[in-house]
């Protein structure tokens, strides 16, 4: 447990040191700036825990882990503060330079203040693909670098010794939550405080927001790129279905969950719904995965990556409701619509657009969980490539999972999530 606390607490705060430095870098050059967005967006988009075999060519375990655990949290998070910084209004930018301001001086007092709200929320929304690289990257050092000290090694232990395996592995996981919990009280509550105080701020941004997303045709090409991408992938690497099975049924249970619940939601007071967030974070946290496997639950393989993203899902999706909503809810029941009426005429069109918004918030957790699940799939490659550290293949595949998780989500989720928010736009 101490190994797994000390990766995770030796992660965050190289995290929050190179936060410093890029944000400070950014602050200097507005062509920099605009490189780090870039850089930062492509990066994003890689599944971190394919980075973990290339990273041990020159890590030790520890370090590997620790390292693709601090990237999945440091570019997402400085992606959307850098994207943050941009919805400053040009009038307190105005007035910065009419008193003569410094650089330093107004990265600290007004780029800061603005982003400050989004890296809270960056964090928040990363946490559960951070512990996945941490447990799971522990988990992936065990298979094909035994041995390996951490939770995750000690799960496949537990697995692996026989007898009363399963009730050790139980152990494992409840000590599994012992870090999460330490980290999320330790470090990331008084983050959230701190976050509270330049809430005026995040409230200025949220309404001089824009969309500067890419044409249709761009998305339409990526699109085909990726179904392409899936196919070449499900005959190469997992066998059919492979990735393309899980993608639909990730999408028809989150779908018919979410959908469900997330409609029945509307219109709750709003302290309710800050308890169901609540919870959904909670849900979110939990190592959905490490339980599976400890606990041996008769759940397919398939569909756990869906199942480990639903606390995820239902986070985002409280978050991104719009709370203006709620009149159109109560005065559906003043007016007494028809059951079929009210979904169909308010609360799909005030569901769809939050929905779509946290599945696109989810994808790089799912994509990590669709990689972990390809590991324990005994028809798969992906096991004897690391372990023969084929770094060559491991780069390719690399490669292609990348761009299969920017195909759909600029070829699919975008272009979808702003169809209908331009057709449910009240």
């Amino acid at each position: 447990m101490f190994w797994t606390l000390g990766k995770s607490v030796a992660a965050l705060l190289l995290a929050i040191m190179g936060h410093g430095i890029l944000l400070s870098l950014a602050a200097c050059s507005t062509v920099l700036r605009r490189i780090l967005i870039g850089v930062t967006a492509i990066l994003g988009e890689i599944p971190s825990l394919c980075l973990l075999g290339l990273f041990c060519a020159i890590f030790p375990p520890f370090w590997s882990v620790l390292t693709v655990a601090f990237l999945s949290l440091l570019v997402r998070s400085v992606h959307a503060t850098l994207k943050a910084e941009t919805g400053i209004p040009s009038s307190f930018l105005k007035t910065a330079r009419a008193l003569r301001l410094s650089r330093w001086q107004t990265f600290w007092r007004l780029h800061l203040p603005f982003a400050f709200p989004e890296l809270v929320r960056a964090v928040l929304r990363d946490l559960p693909d951070f512990w996945l690289c941490i447990l799971g990257g522990e988990l992936m050092m065990a298979l094909f670098l035994p041995p390996d000290s951490g939770l995750g090694g000690a799960l496949l232990s537990s697995l692996m010794a026989g007898g009363n395996g399963e009730l050790s592995a139980c152990v494992v996981l409840i000590l599994m939550l012992i870090p999460i919990f330490l980290v999320q009280h330790g470090l990331i509550d008084p983050l959230r405080g701190y976050g509270r105080h330049y809430a005026v701020c995040d409230q200025v941004q949220k309404s001089r927001s824009e969309d500067h997303s890419l044409s249709w045709r761009t998305r339409c090409l990526l699109g085909a790129i990726g179904t392409v991408l899936t196919l070449f992938l499900a005959c190469g690497f997992w066998g059919v279905p492979g990735p393309l099975g899980t993608l639909v049924i990730a999408i028809c249970l989150i779908g018919g969950v979410w959908g469900w619940v997330g409609g029945l939601l509307l219109g709750l007071p709003t302290i309710v719904q800050k308890r169901i967030r609540k919870c959904c974070l909670v849900l979110a946290l939990f190592p959905v995965f490490m339980a599976w496997l400890g606990l041996s639950l008769p759940i397919p393989l398939v569909t756990v990556p869906t199942l480990a993203i639903m606390g995820l899902v239902g986070w985002a999706f409280l978050r991104e409701y719009d709370a203006v909503g709620r009149q159109f809810i109560i005065m559906g029941h003043y007016l007494r619509l028809p059951l079929w009426s009210f979904w169909k005429e308010v609360r799909i069109p005030l569901l769809c657009p939050a929905l779509m918004q946290a599945i696109i918030v989810a994808l790089p957790f799912f994509w990590d969980n669709v990689y972990l699940a390809a590991l324990l799939e005994r028809k798969t490659l992906h096991l004897r490539i690391l372990q023969a550290h084929a770094y060559g293949v491991q780069g390719v595949l690399l490669c292609l999972m990348t761009l299969m998780a920017i195909s759909v989500r600029w070829g699919l989720c975008i272009p979808l999530q702003e169809r209908m928010a331009h057709r449910y736009r009240i």
